[in-house]
């Protein structure tokens, strides 16, 4: 049956806590080990959402130490007097070199 939703877009719908469930899940990597594919959550095992939860929260801290060090550099920018245009790095450097 073609217009039947898939056990993802049910999954999603039975809660409105899973809405943003994704599609596959990625799994941390330790060096020397075989890359492993992501699995579709749907076939996941508790084990396995587990080390997803492990994988997702790692990237989540990069991107929050990303987003937290490009506020840095556009505040460092501003109090050296950047507007909009100006190139926010160059500005800072040559503050932090005066």
């Amino acid at each position: 049956m073609p217009d039947q939703p898939d056990d993802i877009t049910r999954l999603r719908k039975a809660s409105y806590a899973l809405e943003d469930l994704p599609e596959t899940i990625a799994f941390p990597q330790r060096p020397g080990d075989e890359p492993r594919q992501p699995r579709p959550v749907v076939e996941a095992t508790v084990d396995e959402i587990a080390f997803a939860i492990v994988e997702a929260e790692r990237e989540s801290s990069a991107a929050y130490r990303c987003a937290d060090a490009l506020k840095r550099l556009y505040r460092l920018a501003r109090e050296a007097g950047c507007i909009g245009a100006d190139r926010a790095a160059a500005a800072v450097m040559k503050k932090e070199g005066q």
